[in-house]
């Protein structure tokens, strides 16, 4: 959280309304993933599909911690990707949307508290299970009333939604260019949704 916020803080001013979020002209994929990977391959960066991450190992003595491999589930198979002291690993975990779920206009979406195994939380444990100074993940996953987070996303091209959308969100979200704001929370909903 302090690296977020010492990322993030020259927007704070944008909190209160979410005008410091920005949203890309199209699909966040089309406009940020694709657009990373093919730049990263012009660097040589080979990217591996079809492969699970479960764990990274490490080398820990004299205050010193080096990765020295990556286990993984590559096609139904497992194996250890040994690493190099001149290799670089970063780990992204403990997802915020690792056990979320999908509902309907009809059917809610089914509540699942427990930690997968071979997810990023289950990951961050076994990472943590190695050395104290990697955190504890379960101070962040484990008391879903602390920390949930309900979402509901419209998804529509019909013209006559979108004035109300505009209304509500004060952006018009096919003006073509990079959209200003954020999520809006309906403050009347008992599930904190936004």
């Amino acid at each position: 959280m302090k690296l977020y916020m010492q990322r993030f803080v020259h927007h704070i001013g944008g909190l209160p309304d979410f005008t410091a979020l920005r949203f890309t002209k199209y699909n966040q994929y089309e406009s940020m993933i694709l657009s990373m990977i093919k730049y990263l391959e012009g660097f040589g960066v080979q990217f591996e599909y079809g492969v699970k991450v479960e764990n990274v190992t490490f080398e820990i003595s004299g205050g010193r911690k080096a990765a020295t491999g990556i286990e993984v589930i590559r096609d139904g198979a497992r194996e250890t990707i040994p690493l190099t002291e001149n290799e670089l690993v970063f780990i992204t975990n403990g997802g915020f949307v690792e056990n979320s779920t999908i509902g309907s206009q009809n059917t809610p979406a089914e509540f699942k508290k427990e930690i997968k195994p071979g997810g990023g939380w289950d990951m961050w444990r076994k990472i943590a299970a190695q050395d104290k100074s990697f955190g504890n993940p379960d101070k962040f996953c484990c008391d879903a009333e602390k920390t949930n987070w309900m979402s509901a996303t419209v998804i529509t091209l019909d013209k006559r939604v979108i004035p109300y959308i505009t209304a509500i969100c004060k952006r018009a979200p096919f003006s073509g260019g990079v959209v200003m704001g954020g999520i809006v929370t309906c403050r009347d909903s008992s599930w904190l949704m936004s």
